[in-house]
This record gives structure tokens, sequence and C-alpha cells, in this order.
């Protein structure tokens, strides 16, 4: 066994590359180990995390939904529920767009990365997928 301590844990954190995959109005995020990646892995973002969430959103669209039409309910537990209701939907058509428009075509290609190609090389074949890095397009590597 190999003893790492507290500094040299703190270095390979540091040193570590997460990329952020992140839906253009915020409303999905995944931090992706890049150490990691393999050409499925944007796949594996989709399906396992992506659609799980719309998944656990769409439950909570019902919850709410069962609220509003509750006679048990009520007048403010229905405002709350019908507030919840609408930010739901908003979130979920964004997620959907996003799946649509941007990780399932991404997906599909299979993008091989290397990483001696470093971040300005890589990040920008992802696209739309990650969160937007200020100040990544120009200048040079660090």
């Amino acid at each position: 066994l190999h003893r790492v301590d507290r500094r040299q844990r703190q270095m390979c954190i540091r040193d570590s590359i997460y990329w952020l995959f992140q839906s253009p109005g915020g409303g999905f995020s995944a931090l992706i180990y890049m150490h990691r990646y393999t050409p499925e892995t944007v796949g594996i973002v989709q399906a396992s995390y992506l659609r799980d969430f719309i998944a656990k959103l769409e439950a909570e669209k019902r919850a709410a939904r069962n609220i509003e039409i509750s006679g048990e309910a009520t007048a403010a537990q229905k405002t709350r529920a019908v507030k919840k209701l609408a930010a739901l939907q908003k979130t979920i058509a964004e997620l959907e767009k996003y799946e649509r428009e941007i990780l399932y075509p991404l997906a599909t290609r299979k993008i091989a990365i290397d990483l001696d190609d470093g971040v300005r090389v890589n990040y920008p074949k992802f696209g739309a997928a990650l969160r937007k890095i200020t100040g990544l397009e120009g200048g040079n590597e660090d």
C-alpha cells in the first residue's frame, strides 16, 4: 500500500482535470473526471445521468400536479404546487432540448480525446455540452 499524505492528496485533487457537462440554463450538471473519459462517456452522461434526472423531475411534477388538483390541499399548498409545476415544466423542456440538440448528437459521434493535447484542443470538441470557460479561446496552454 502506498500512503498519501494530506499535501499529496491536495496536489492530486488540484492537478486532476474535471469537466462540467451543463445544460445551457443550468438545470443539469454532471462533473466528469477526464482521466477516465472514454468515447462512451457522453452516452453514459445522457443515458444514466440526464435521463434519470429527467425521470426524477417528472415524478416531482406528478406530485405537484396531485397537490394542485387535491381537494384536501390548502390554497397556499396549491399555489406553491402551481409555481413548482411551472418551474419543473420549464426545466424539463430545457433538459429535453439539451439532450435532443446537444448530448445525443455528441454521444453518437463517440469523440476520442488525447489528454496530452491539453484543454485548449480537447474542450472545444464538446461544444455546448460543457460549461463555457471564459478566456479558453485564446492564449497559451497552461
